[in-house]
């Protein structure tokens, strides 16, 4: 009778969302990933050729744009661009820093693993024998992490 989203499984080490019964959470990581890549070609292909456009230097009778530096510049700054949205993508998915106060049992880094859940005060009761009833060793609050 609770929905998926006042339910917290915690576990002292990472188990598959398969394993525990929980809907899969959809990350958007790659998209910050793609954007990032197409940022940073764009980027290199603006740099490549509006620099020497600019500020044209010929040199010994060599192209004003040469391709084999070109390649690797712009692979170089393509990466450079989905790496640093990467980043920043896994920074803002997860929410750091958060600084809110977090529920925690100690019995999970025992190797348990706890299900933390947020329900009406009227039905704690009933929860509370269902969870007894399924085969939890411990049933209570957890403590909250400051």
């Amino acid at each position: 009778g609770i929905n998926d989203d006042h339910i917290e499984i915690i576990s002292g080490m990472p188990l598959s969302h398969h394993i525990l019964g929980r809907p899969e959470i959809k990350s958007r990581v790659p998209l910050f990933a793609m954007t990032g890549f197409v940022v940073g070609f764009i980027t290199s292909i603006a740099l490549n050729y509006f620099t020497p456009a600019l500020y044209p230097i010929y040199v010994g009778g060599m192209p004003l744009f040469a391709i084999p530096p070109t390649i690797i510049l712009t692979f170089e700054i393509s990466m450079l661009g989905l790496m640093a949205f990467s980043f920043f993508g896994v920074i803002w998915e997860n929410r750091f820093p958060d600084y809110r106060p977090h529920e925690y049992s100690v019995e999970a880094t025992n190797g348990k693993i706890a299900v933390v859940y947020d329900c009406p005060e009227d039905q704690r009761a009933t929860l509370e024998v269902a969870m007894t009833a399924t085969g939890a060793s411990s049933v209570g609050k957890p403590e909250v992490l400051r």
